[in-house]
């Protein structure tokens, strides 16, 4: 039988979506488009592959993120339950999510893209991990790109456990992990990371991403379900990591 644990009840936070245009840009303060890549410049890298394939990169939104484009405007993927993975471009000083229209030409399919733009990000941000004041740990950097580490959590050995690792990415500037070696140590994580991850969404609303949990293994992620009744909450292990430990 799935064992089952019990919290009070807690709101679902509120997203807010992008906005719609050609090439959706995160800016520096301070600087003009013109100041940071030229508008040629950037066309010329789109129409290239070969210029792009090395400022390829993946971003994690809020599953809402995509709303404010037309259907199938973006090159994206569903990785993590609540959340798109987007295929973008990491310039010098912007990053620009790239549209189906930007890619048509480059005669790649998407798991090329995808798996070519994870690999950038890893080899890109070189982190290290460090404790929280709980129980969590992260990694170094306050980028953009520091929840897109969840691709290639395996590689730092001291996030993972015996049973891999617990984490969330609430909002896009924050990953929290836990290793998991034991029953007690998912109990402990879980009681103390669904509270954070709601508080910390709820907190940056603008900037969220989800508060869902989701277990690592072997390269793998899967989400911790969870189920909503009258003031409490329940949740469910994922039947493989269940199995191990208990």
């Amino acid at each position: 039988m799935k064992r089952l644990l019990s919290f009070f009840s807690r709101k679902k936070p509120q997203h807010k979506s992008g906005t719609n245009s050609h090439l959706h840009t995160y800016r520096l303060k301070g600087y003009t488009e013109e100041e940071m890549f030229g508008k040629e410049d950037v066309k010329e890298i789109i129409d290239d592959f070969e210029k792009a394939v090395k400022y390829l990169s993946v971003r994690i939104y809020n599953k809402d993120y995509i709303l404010s484009f037309k259907h199938d405007e973006l090159v994206y993927r569903k990785d993590l339950e609540g959340t798109v993975t987007v295929l973008v471009l990491d310039l010098p000083h912007s990053v620009e999510s790239l549209l189906r229209m930007n890619v048509e030409k480059w005669s790649k399919n998407d798991d090329e893209l995808f798996a070519i733009a994870i690999q950038n990000v890893a080899e890109k941000y070189k982190r290290e991990v460090e404790k929280t004041d709980q129980i969590f740990y992260t990694l170094t950097g306050d980028d953009v790109f520091i929840t897109s580490s969840v691709f290639h959590l395996s590689s730092y050995p001291a996030l993972m456990g015996k049973y891999g690792a617990i984490f969330c990415i609430p909002t896009r500037h924050i990953l929290l992990v836990c290793p998991i070696s034991s029953d007690l140590d998912a109990e402990v994580c879980l009681q103390l990371m669904i509270p954070l991850a709601d508080k910390k969404t709820e907190e940056d609303a603008e900037n969220a991403i989800t508060n869902n949990l989701f277990w690592h293994y072997n390269g793998t992620n899967e989400l911790i379900y969870t189920y909503y009744l009258p003031n409490r909450l329940k949740y469910v292990l994922p039947p493989d990591l269940e199995e191990m430990i208990y």
